[in-house]
């Protein structure tokens, strides 16, 4: 079981989340973390339950370098789940505040997941940028040229993200460490 898991999260879990997870997944191999850290994705509503991913957003990221087969059936976050994450990274603030309001209901001392927007990580986007500016476009009305763009923007968060996500793997490390010493074990090395 991995160390860590992440959910991207948008609308109809077709276009910009399962997107969003091919490249986190690929930033992750490329930073030897993949084995570490879970990444699935999810929608908001379930209006495309069961559907593959779009078709121009496969283009897209095989426009962009990323390889196929793209494995990915669209699906709905679920309540229940929440607890299994421990970050959801949403594509807009809508999304957000809906995944807030789901784990809010998560039971006391139950995990809680944190909830950020991917584009938090995206150095173009100004430290003072308020949610509502943080949105990952929606490209779903319009035609290839736009998923191209969002594709290739999403990318432009990699770097951040998996710093970010690297930063939370040693203080998990960390913490290990420091609960083996309190109860009077040092911790075993491997040669």
């Amino acid at each position: 079981m991995a160390d860590f898991r992440v959910l991207t999260v948008c609308t109809g879990n077709m276009c910009r989340s399962p997107a969003a997870a091919v490249i986190l997944r690929q930033g992750l191999v490329q930073e030897g973390l993949s084995g570490r850290i879970d990444v699935g994705s999810a929608g908001t509503s379930w209006d495309s339950e069961g559907m593959p991913m779009d078709d121009r957003t496969v283009k897209a990221l095989v426009s962009a370098g990323f390889e196929e087969p793209f494995d990915h059936t669209a699906r709905t976050v679920h309540q229940s789940e929440l607890v299994e994450w421990d970050l959801v990274l949403a594509m807009t603030a809508e999304h957000a505040a809906t995944m807030r309001r789901k784990v809010d209901q998560i039971p006391e001392g139950e995990p809680r997941p944190d909830v950020l927007l991917w584009r938090q990580f995206d150095p173009v986007v100004p430290a003072n940028a308020r949610e509502e500016d943080m949105a990952v476009p929606d490209p779903w009305y319009e035609g290839q040229k736009a998923f191209d763009r969002t594709v290739l923007g999403m990318i432009r968060a990699m770097p951040s993200l998996v710093l970010y996500l690297r930063v939370q793997l040693d203080a998990l490390d960390s913490a290990k460490k420091r609960a083996g010493k309190s109860e009077g074990r040092t911790p075993t090395h491997r040669a």
